[in-house]
């Protein structure tokens, strides 16, 4: 009878108590974004469930109440090496952008999400688009792009430039090397942080009213209490202290992935 080591029992304890340790540490909306992505990504991926359950029907969604599509249809990301990129870009930015921007506004963060889904939503019925992953990325790469628009990018290894083009670069690189067709819902999570931002942010410092401030039931849902922010200054923008930011992976950002929207 095979008798199992105990100190390879108490290593992959030990490994376990630091995974379990990092998640817990992870910012509350980053960790439900990166913990739901990789669960759904992996399920669809290995045909556990057809990822045709977590697509955005929206006939499914009012006739059936399918109400969990509004959430698979912006984590199912593919399997494969891009897909990977997508989730570690993601864990990325939107980790920065809690630990920083949002640091102690956890609703105020959670709003931007929700706020960015139902912009992108409207895509559905623009051109058929059934996934927002990448939307939501891409929403969440431009605002983290927009709080730090002078940081340099390093970029494949050799090119580097302002954070402010990032965006842009991203959905040229989708465009030529991924999908080769029109990167639709990466263009609409890139509108929707700019509405929000300037909706929630730009206009209300310059003296104007914000028109989609936080609603108490999110404040509610993640047991925080409603208080007014002075975080943004006269210009409305944060700014980082890290001057040169490294892009995942060495900066790649393609792989061969099947068509999400």
């Amino acid at each position: 009878m095979p008798v199992r080591s105990a100190s390879g029992n108490r290593g992959l304890s030990s490994d376990g108590a630091h995974i379990v340790s990092w998640i817990s540490n992870v910012p509350t909306c980053t960790r439900f974004l990166i913990v739901g992505s990789i669960a759904l990504s992996i399920a669809s991926g290995l045909q556990i469930i057809s990822v045709h359950y977590f697509a955005f029907y929206w006939t499914q969604i009012w006739s059936k109440f399918q109400i969990w599509r509004i959430l698979t249809s912006v984590l199912t990301y593919p399997l494969n090496f891009h897909g990977l990129l997508c989730v570690i870009m993601l864990y990325q930015y939107s980790n920065e952008l809690e630990r920083q921007e949002y640091a102690g506004r956890t609703a105020d963060y959670a709003w931007f999400l929700i706020f960015c889904c139902g912009v992108m939503f409207l895509g559905h019925w623009l051109s058929w688009t059934f996934f927002f992953s990448e939307g939501l990325l891409m929403g969440v790469t431009t605002l983290w792009a927009i709080h730090r628009p002078n940081t340099i990018v390093k970029f494949m290894f050799a090119f580097q430039f302002p954070a402010k083009y990032l965006p842009y670069v991203l959905m040229g690189i989708e465009y030529l090397l991924v999908r080769h067709s029109f990167p639709f819902n990466m263009v609409y999570g890139w509108g929707a942080t700019h509405l929000y931002y300037y909706l929630a942010v730009d206009l209300p410092s310059h003296g104007g009213i914000n028109y989609i401030p936080t609603p108490q039931f999110v404040y509610k849902m993640l047991g925080q209490v409603h208080r007014a922010s002075n975080r943004y200054g006269s210009s409305g923008v944060a700014t980082s202290s890290n001057p040169i930011h490294q892009m995942p992976g060495g900066g790649h950002f393609w792989g061969s992935g099947r068509r999400l929207g």
